[in-house]
């Protein structure tokens, strides 16, 4: 049997890739608005930079929202699966005390 979706997906590492990019990203806009309002030598460089940088953090942030919704919803959906509904056994049966 084949593992559910929400299992074969790696939700957990594009989460941590997309919030990489967003910091990065974030970062090097500040770093970019920090340097621009100094002085007026490279502006045209870090304009287009600065643009790079607002895509790149827009892109992430979208799929971050994105990966997070569907995880939510193939979760939901996953747990109402065949074994859902089937009790839960804490203990093992060799662990359970002999009457004597």
């Amino acid at each position: 049997m084949s593992k559910p979706l929400v299992d074969r997906i790696p939700f957990a590492r594009i989460v941590t890739v997309l919030a990489i990019v967003f910091g990065v990203s974030l970062g090097l806009c500040g770093m970019t608005w920090i340097i621009s309002s100094g002085n007026g030598s490279g502006v045209g460089l870090l304009i287009g930079l600065g643009m790079l940088e607002l895509v790149a953090m827009a892109l992430s942030a979208a799929g971050l929202v994105l990966t997070l919704v569907v995880w939510v919803i193939l979760a939901a959906i996953g747990s109402f699966g065949k074994n859902a509904s089937q009790p839960q056994k804490l203990f093992g049966e060799e662990d359970e005390p002999e009457d004597r």
